[in-house]
Protein backbone atom coordinates (compact mmCIF):
# COMPACT_ATOMS: atom_id res chain seq x y z
CA UNK A 1 0.00 0.00 0.00
CA UNK A 2 1.37 3.26 -1.03
CA UNK A 3 2.25 5.18 2.17
CA UNK A 4 0.20 9.04 2.54
CA UNK A 5 2.20 11.85 2.75
CA UNK A 6 2.64 13.85 5.68
CA UNK A 7 1.17 17.34 5.57
CA UNK A 8 3.86 20.20 6.33
CA UNK A 9 2.12 21.59 9.63
CA UNK A 10 3.51 24.67 8.83
CA UNK A 11 1.54 25.37 6.00
CA UNK A 12 -1.58 24.10 7.92
CA UNK A 13 -1.08 26.65 10.86
CA UNK A 14 -0.69 29.52 8.37
CA UNK A 15 -4.57 27.91 6.83
CA UNK A 16 -5.67 28.63 10.56
CA UNK A 17 -4.07 32.07 10.79
CA UNK A 18 -5.37 32.85 7.01
CA UNK A 19 -8.95 32.38 8.50
CA UNK A 20 -8.70 34.06 11.69
CA UNK A 21 -7.53 37.10 9.49
CA UNK A 22 -10.55 36.30 7.49
CA UNK A 23 -12.56 36.68 10.68
CA UNK A 24 -11.58 39.51 11.69
CA UNK A 25 -12.80 41.55 8.31
CA UNK A 26 -15.98 40.14 8.58
CA UNK A 27 -16.05 41.87 12.44
CA UNK A 28 -15.17 44.97 10.96
CA UNK A 29 -17.48 44.70 7.50
CA UNK A 30 -20.49 43.08 9.36
CA UNK A 31 -19.87 43.35 12.98
CA UNK A 32 -19.79 47.18 12.40
CA UNK A 33 -21.76 47.88 9.62
CA UNK A 34 -23.85 50.62 9.70
CA UNK A 35 -21.32 52.27 12.40
CA UNK A 36 -20.61 56.38 11.52
CA UNK A 37 -17.00 56.22 12.65
CA UNK A 38 -15.76 59.22 14.36
CA UNK A 39 -12.06 60.46 12.91
CA UNK A 40 -11.37 61.54 16.25
CA UNK A 41 -12.23 57.81 17.55
CA UNK A 42 -9.07 55.43 18.44
CA UNK A 43 -11.27 53.03 17.97
CA UNK A 44 -11.72 53.89 14.39
CA UNK A 45 -8.51 52.46 13.33
CA UNK A 46 -8.72 49.53 15.66
CA UNK A 47 -11.60 48.57 13.39
CA UNK A 48 -9.23 49.31 9.92
CA UNK A 49 -6.62 46.94 11.05
CA UNK A 50 -8.81 44.76 11.73
CA UNK A 51 -10.92 45.35 8.31
CA UNK A 52 -8.08 44.83 5.95
CA UNK A 53 -6.80 41.83 7.22
CA UNK A 54 -8.81 39.53 5.06
CA UNK A 55 -7.26 39.62 1.93
CA UNK A 56 -3.80 38.35 3.13
CA UNK A 57 -5.78 35.02 4.17
CA UNK A 58 -7.37 34.93 0.74
CA UNK A 59 -4.12 35.25 -0.93
CA UNK A 60 -2.29 33.19 1.43
CA UNK A 61 -5.00 30.63 0.97
CA UNK A 62 -4.63 30.33 -2.83
CA UNK A 63 -1.06 30.44 -2.62
CA UNK A 64 -1.10 27.27 -0.61
CA UNK A 65 -3.62 25.64 -3.45
CA UNK A 66 -1.11 26.84 -6.30
CA UNK A 67 1.76 25.55 -4.49
CA UNK A 68 0.58 22.06 -4.20
CA UNK A 69 -1.69 21.72 -7.42
CA UNK A 70 1.06 22.34 -9.85
CA UNK A 71 2.29 18.93 -9.11
CA UNK A 72 -0.84 16.88 -8.39
CA UNK A 73 -3.88 15.95 -10.65
CA UNK A 74 -7.38 17.04 -11.04
CA UNK A 75 -9.68 14.59 -9.67
CA UNK A 76 -13.59 14.75 -10.18
CA UNK A 77 -13.62 13.46 -7.09
CA UNK A 78 -11.65 16.52 -4.86
CA UNK A 79 -15.19 18.58 -6.91
CA UNK A 80 -17.14 16.34 -5.64
CA UNK A 81 -16.41 15.98 -2.07
CA UNK A 82 -15.47 20.05 -1.96
CA UNK A 83 -19.28 20.52 -3.23
CA UNK A 84 -20.80 18.21 -1.16
CA UNK A 85 -19.34 20.45 1.63
CA UNK A 86 -20.50 23.57 0.11
CA UNK A 87 -24.09 22.42 -0.81
CA UNK A 88 -24.36 20.81 2.98
CA UNK A 89 -23.70 24.09 4.77
CA UNK A 90 -25.85 26.31 2.06
CA UNK A 91 -28.86 23.38 2.62
CA UNK A 92 -28.60 23.61 5.87
CA UNK A 93 -28.99 27.25 6.70
CA UNK A 94 -31.69 27.64 4.39
CA UNK A 95 -33.43 25.30 5.69
CA UNK A 96 -32.95 26.83 8.84
CA UNK A 97 -34.16 30.04 8.11
CA UNK A 98 -36.90 29.08 6.65
CA UNK A 99 -38.21 27.11 10.02
CA UNK A 100 -37.16 30.15 12.05
CA UNK A 101 -38.66 33.54 12.44
CA UNK A 102 -35.79 35.74 13.27
CA UNK A 103 -35.11 36.89 9.49
CA UNK A 104 -37.13 40.53 9.00
CA UNK A 105 -38.31 39.79 5.43
CA UNK A 106 -38.82 36.68 3.74
CA UNK A 107 -36.96 35.36 1.44
CA UNK A 108 -36.83 35.87 -1.83
CA UNK A 109 -36.58 33.75 -5.51
CA UNK A 110 -33.44 35.19 -5.76
CA UNK A 111 -32.49 34.06 -1.98
CA UNK A 112 -33.72 30.53 -2.55
CA UNK A 113 -31.89 30.62 -6.22
CA UNK A 114 -28.44 31.39 -4.28
CA UNK A 115 -28.51 28.83 -1.52
CA UNK A 116 -29.88 26.07 -3.87
CA UNK A 117 -27.36 26.73 -5.98
CA UNK A 118 -24.25 28.34 -3.95
CA UNK A 119 -21.60 27.27 -6.00
CA UNK A 120 -22.52 28.56 -9.86
CA UNK A 121 -24.64 31.43 -8.32
CA UNK A 122 -21.78 32.68 -5.67
CA UNK A 123 -23.38 32.55 -2.21
CA UNK A 124 -19.24 31.90 -1.11
CA UNK A 125 -17.63 34.13 -3.80
CA UNK A 126 -14.26 32.35 -2.65
CA UNK A 127 -15.39 28.92 -2.93
CA UNK A 128 -16.75 29.70 -6.16
CA UNK A 129 -13.82 31.29 -7.43
CA UNK A 130 -11.47 28.31 -5.81
CA UNK A 131 -13.33 25.44 -8.07
CA UNK A 132 -13.23 27.38 -11.19
CA UNK A 133 -9.39 27.76 -10.53
CA UNK A 134 -9.80 24.07 -9.98
CA UNK A 135 -10.91 23.10 -13.06
CA UNK A 136 -8.50 25.09 -14.70
CA UNK A 137 -5.42 23.97 -12.90
CA UNK A 138 -4.51 21.32 -15.60
CA UNK A 139 -4.61 23.44 -18.44
CA UNK A 140 -2.56 25.95 -16.23
CA UNK A 141 -0.13 23.45 -15.13
CA UNK A 142 0.78 22.45 -18.42
CA UNK A 143 1.13 26.26 -19.96
CA UNK A 144 3.47 26.87 -16.93
CA UNK A 145 5.69 23.77 -16.81
CA UNK A 146 6.16 24.34 -20.53
CA UNK A 147 7.53 27.84 -20.02
CA UNK A 148 11.54 28.32 -19.06
CA UNK A 149 12.55 30.34 -15.96
CA UNK A 150 13.05 33.62 -17.69
CA UNK A 151 9.74 33.34 -19.54
CA UNK A 152 7.82 32.66 -16.94
CA UNK A 153 9.43 35.52 -14.99
CA UNK A 154 8.35 38.33 -17.64
CA UNK A 155 4.88 36.69 -17.28
CA UNK A 156 5.05 37.16 -14.14
CA UNK A 157 6.25 40.99 -14.97
CA UNK A 158 3.66 41.11 -17.04
CA UNK A 159 0.57 40.48 -14.95
CA UNK A 160 1.68 42.05 -12.01
CA UNK A 161 1.72 45.48 -13.78
CA UNK A 162 -1.67 44.72 -15.19
CA UNK A 163 -3.74 43.39 -12.14
CA UNK A 164 -1.34 44.60 -9.59
CA UNK A 165 0.68 47.78 -9.98
CA UNK A 166 -1.38 49.29 -12.50
CA UNK A 167 -4.88 49.40 -10.39
CA UNK A 168 -2.38 49.94 -7.00
CA UNK A 169 -1.19 53.14 -8.69
CA UNK A 170 -3.98 54.64 -10.74
CA UNK A 171 -7.31 55.33 -9.80
CA UNK A 172 -11.03 54.66 -11.62
CA UNK A 173 -13.42 57.44 -12.42
CA UNK A 174 -17.24 57.23 -12.76
CA UNK A 175 -18.12 58.65 -16.40
CA UNK A 176 -21.76 58.39 -15.94
CA UNK A 177 -24.66 58.09 -13.51
CA UNK A 178 -24.48 53.99 -13.53
CA UNK A 179 -21.58 53.24 -10.54
CA UNK A 180 -20.35 50.56 -12.24
CA UNK A 181 -19.84 52.76 -15.69
CA UNK A 182 -16.00 53.69 -14.80
CA UNK A 183 -12.88 54.72 -16.71
CA UNK A 184 -10.10 52.62 -16.49
CA UNK A 185 -11.80 49.36 -14.87
CA UNK A 186 -10.35 46.67 -17.09
CA UNK A 187 -7.70 46.12 -14.96
CA UNK A 188 -8.96 46.16 -11.40
CA UNK A 189 -10.03 43.72 -9.26
CA UNK A 190 -11.79 41.06 -10.27
CA UNK A 191 -11.46 37.75 -8.40
CA UNK A 192 -11.47 34.80 -10.86
CA UNK A 193 -8.62 37.08 -12.48
CA UNK A 194 -7.09 37.47 -9.63
CA UNK A 195 -7.13 33.64 -8.65
CA UNK A 196 -5.15 32.98 -11.53
CA UNK A 197 -2.42 35.41 -11.01
CA UNK A 198 -1.76 34.44 -7.67
CA UNK A 199 -1.62 30.64 -8.98
CA UNK A 200 0.78 31.55 -11.55
CA UNK A 201 3.12 33.01 -8.53
CA UNK A 202 2.52 30.31 -5.98
CA UNK A 203 3.52 27.66 -9.01
CA UNK A 204 6.40 29.73 -9.89
CA UNK A 205 7.89 29.47 -6.19
CA UNK A 206 7.46 25.60 -6.31
CA UNK A 207 8.88 24.92 -9.45
CA UNK A 208 11.36 27.67 -9.48
CA UNK A 209 11.89 29.59 -6.57
CA UNK A 210 15.20 28.59 -4.27
CA UNK A 211 14.31 29.31 -0.46
CA UNK A 212 17.84 28.78 0.96
CA UNK A 213 19.26 32.16 -0.83
CA UNK A 214 16.17 33.94 0.91
CA UNK A 215 16.95 35.00 4.48
CA UNK A 216 14.29 35.30 6.89
CA UNK A 217 15.09 38.92 7.90
CA UNK A 218 14.24 39.59 4.43
CA UNK A 219 11.36 38.05 4.32
CA UNK A 220 9.96 39.86 7.65
CA UNK A 221 11.22 43.10 6.70
CA UNK A 222 9.09 42.69 3.84
CA UNK A 223 6.07 41.56 5.10
CA UNK A 224 5.91 44.65 8.09
CA UNK A 225 6.91 47.24 5.35
CA UNK A 226 3.71 45.90 3.27
CA UNK A 227 1.85 45.91 6.24
CA UNK A 228 2.78 49.60 7.63
CA UNK A 229 2.18 50.84 4.27
CA UNK A 230 -1.18 49.16 3.50
CA UNK A 231 -2.64 50.39 7.14
CA UNK A 232 -1.30 53.71 6.57
CA UNK A 233 -3.19 54.39 3.35
CA UNK A 234 -6.12 53.02 5.16
CA UNK A 235 -6.21 55.00 7.94
CA UNK A 236 -5.29 57.98 5.73
CA UNK A 237 -7.67 57.23 3.36
CA UNK A 238 -10.33 56.21 6.06
CA UNK A 239 -9.60 59.82 7.37
CA UNK A 240 -10.43 61.56 4.49
CA UNK A 241 -13.64 59.50 3.97
CA UNK A 242 -14.74 60.71 7.20
CA UNK A 243 -13.41 64.52 7.01
CA UNK A 244 -15.57 64.61 3.72
CA UNK A 245 -18.51 63.12 5.12
CA UNK A 246 -18.43 59.97 2.74
CA UNK A 247 -17.93 61.64 -0.54
CA UNK A 248 -19.62 59.74 -3.36
CA UNK A 249 -17.04 61.15 -5.69
CA UNK A 250 -14.29 60.09 -3.29
CA UNK A 251 -15.86 56.32 -3.37
CA UNK A 252 -15.88 56.54 -7.43
CA UNK A 253 -12.27 57.65 -7.59
CA UNK A 254 -10.90 54.79 -5.24
CA UNK A 255 -13.18 52.25 -7.13
CA UNK A 256 -15.45 51.59 -4.58
CA UNK A 257 -19.06 50.78 -5.41
CA UNK A 258 -21.58 53.68 -4.59
CA UNK A 259 -23.05 51.80 -2.05
CA UNK A 260 -20.23 51.87 0.45
CA UNK A 261 -20.53 55.20 0.79
CA UNK A 262 -22.98 54.78 3.59
CA UNK A 263 -20.74 52.82 5.43
CA UNK A 264 -17.80 54.22 5.74
CA UNK A 265 -15.89 51.54 3.75
CA UNK A 266 -13.03 53.72 1.69
CA UNK A 267 -9.95 52.44 4.14
CA UNK A 268 -10.63 49.16 2.44
CA UNK A 269 -9.68 50.37 -0.74
CA UNK A 270 -5.91 49.69 0.16
CA UNK A 271 -6.47 46.47 1.34
CA UNK A 272 -7.84 44.73 -1.71
CA UNK A 273 -6.24 41.30 -2.71
CA UNK A 274 -4.47 42.83 -6.07
CA UNK A 275 -3.17 46.20 -4.19
CA UNK A 276 0.65 45.88 -4.16
CA UNK A 277 1.96 46.37 -0.88
CA UNK A 278 -0.53 44.52 0.76
CA UNK A 279 0.25 41.27 -1.87
CA UNK A 280 3.96 41.63 -1.59
CA UNK A 281 3.25 41.07 2.13
CA UNK A 282 0.92 38.18 1.73
CA UNK A 283 3.74 36.16 -0.25
CA UNK A 284 6.36 37.45 2.08
CA UNK A 285 4.24 35.75 4.80
CA UNK A 286 3.81 32.25 2.65
CA UNK A 287 7.33 32.42 2.37
CA UNK A 288 8.36 32.94 6.18
CA UNK A 289 6.10 29.47 6.85
CA UNK A 290 7.21 27.80 3.98
CA UNK A 291 10.63 28.28 4.78
CA UNK A 292 10.23 26.67 8.24
CA UNK A 293 11.50 22.97 8.90
CA UNK A 294 8.96 20.86 7.73
CA UNK A 295 7.27 18.93 10.51
CA UNK A 296 3.95 17.16 10.68
CA UNK A 297 1.25 17.41 13.58
CA UNK A 298 -1.68 15.24 13.30
CA UNK A 299 -3.76 17.57 15.81
CA UNK A 300 -2.81 20.89 13.77
CA UNK A 301 -3.39 19.38 10.88
CA UNK A 302 -6.76 17.67 11.81
CA UNK A 303 -7.62 21.14 13.35
CA UNK A 304 -6.65 23.38 9.43
CA UNK A 305 -8.78 20.82 7.73
CA UNK A 306 -12.33 22.91 8.89
CA UNK A 307 -10.50 26.49 7.95
CA UNK A 308 -13.19 25.66 4.78
CA UNK A 309 -15.72 24.94 6.98
CA UNK A 310 -15.22 28.02 9.73
CA UNK A 311 -15.67 29.95 6.55
CA UNK A 312 -18.76 27.98 4.99
CA UNK A 313 -20.17 28.86 8.50
CA UNK A 314 -19.92 31.74 9.86
CA UNK A 315 -20.22 34.05 6.71
CA UNK A 316 -23.24 32.17 5.08
CA UNK A 317 -25.29 34.85 3.63
CA UNK A 318 -28.28 34.18 5.74
CA UNK A 319 -26.52 33.95 8.81
CA UNK A 320 -23.80 36.41 9.08
CA UNK A 321 -25.70 39.26 9.68
CA UNK A 322 -27.75 37.50 12.71
CA UNK A 323 -24.54 36.02 14.04
CA UNK A 324 -22.11 39.65 14.18
CA UNK A 325 -25.14 42.03 15.36
CA UNK A 326 -27.67 40.16 16.81
CA UNK A 327 -25.38 37.55 18.71
CA UNK A 328 -21.95 38.95 18.95
CA UNK A 329 -22.87 42.79 18.60
CA UNK A 330 -19.41 43.96 18.48
CA UNK A 331 -20.99 47.43 17.01
CA UNK A 332 -21.96 48.10 20.72
CA UNK A 333 -18.44 48.12 22.29
CA UNK A 334 -17.24 50.94 19.46
CA UNK A 335 -16.09 53.73 22.43
CA UNK A 336 -14.56 51.13 24.93
CA UNK A 337 -11.43 51.45 25.10
CA UNK A 338 -10.98 47.29 25.41
CA UNK A 339 -12.13 47.05 22.06
CA UNK A 340 -9.00 45.69 20.69
CA UNK A 341 -8.73 42.60 23.16
CA UNK A 342 -13.00 42.46 22.94
CA UNK A 343 -12.47 42.14 19.50
CA UNK A 344 -10.01 39.36 19.70
CA UNK A 345 -12.17 37.42 22.29
CA UNK A 346 -14.82 37.28 19.71
CA UNK A 347 -12.64 36.05 16.55
CA UNK A 348 -11.56 33.10 18.85
CA UNK A 349 -14.94 32.54 20.23
CA UNK A 350 -16.33 32.16 16.78
CA UNK A 351 -13.44 30.30 15.04
CA UNK A 352 -13.51 27.34 18.09
CA UNK A 353 -17.03 27.25 17.90
CA UNK A 354 -17.74 26.80 13.81
CA UNK A 355 -14.25 24.54 13.89
CA UNK A 356 -16.36 22.38 16.57
CA UNK A 357 -19.42 22.44 14.46
CA UNK A 358 -17.25 21.79 11.23
CA UNK A 359 -15.33 19.00 13.07
CA UNK A 360 -19.03 16.95 13.76
CA UNK A 361 -19.87 17.43 10.18
CA UNK A 362 -16.46 15.87 9.27
CA UNK A 363 -17.00 12.93 11.73
CA UNK A 364 -20.32 11.90 10.46
CA UNK A 365 -22.26 13.28 7.13
CA UNK A 366 -18.62 13.78 5.46
CA UNK A 367 -17.93 10.19 6.27
CA UNK A 368 -21.52 9.29 4.86
CA UNK A 369 -20.71 11.76 1.45
CA UNK A 370 -17.54 10.18 1.15
CA UNK A 371 -18.87 6.75 1.01
CA UNK A 372 -20.98 7.45 -1.52
CA UNK A 373 -18.49 9.14 -3.26
CA UNK A 374 -16.15 6.18 -3.25
CA UNK A 375 -18.92 3.95 -3.67
CA UNK A 376 -22.07 4.90 -5.39
CA UNK A 377 -20.40 7.83 -7.77
CA UNK A 378 -17.29 5.94 -8.71
CA UNK A 379 -18.59 5.56 -12.18
CA UNK A 380 -19.69 8.78 -12.65
CA UNK A 381 -16.38 10.15 -11.60
CA UNK A 382 -14.18 8.05 -13.63
CA UNK A 383 -16.56 8.25 -16.36
CA UNK A 384 -16.01 12.43 -16.17
CA UNK A 385 -12.39 12.05 -15.52
CA UNK A 386 -11.44 10.50 -18.85
CA UNK A 387 -13.57 12.98 -20.95
CA UNK A 388 -11.81 15.68 -18.96
CA UNK A 389 -8.56 14.38 -19.85
CA UNK A 390 -9.31 13.90 -23.50
CA UNK A 391 -10.54 17.17 -23.90
CA UNK A 392 -7.29 18.53 -21.90
CA UNK A 393 -4.91 16.21 -24.88
CA UNK A 394 -7.38 17.57 -27.59
CA UNK A 395 -6.60 20.80 -26.67
CA UNK A 396 -3.15 20.20 -25.81
CA UNK A 397 -2.36 18.64 -29.49
CA UNK A 398 -4.13 21.56 -31.06
CA UNK A 399 -2.26 24.55 -29.25
CA UNK A 400 1.44 22.20 -30.48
Amino acid sequence: MKQKSQRNTNLEILRIISMFLIISHHFAVHGMKGLEFIASNPNTYVVYFFGILVKIGVVVFILISAYFMINSTFTFRKLLVLGGEVYFYSLLFLGLVVQLTYLSDPLTIADWGVHLLPISHSAYWFVTGYIVLMVLSPFLNKFLKSLSKETYIKLIVVVMVMWSIFPTFTPIFMIGPIANNFIGSSFQYVPLIWFVVIYIIGSFIRLHVDLDKISYKTLIATFSVGMIITYAISCIVGYLDIVHTQSSSLHMIFGLPLEAVYYDTLYLWPALENKLFLFVASVALFLIFLKREEFSNKYLNYIAGSALGVYLIHDNLLIRAYIWQNILGPISYYNSPYLFFIAIAMLIVVYVVCTGLDIIRRETIEKVWIWIVDNKLIGVSNWFERKYKSFENYLGNYLK
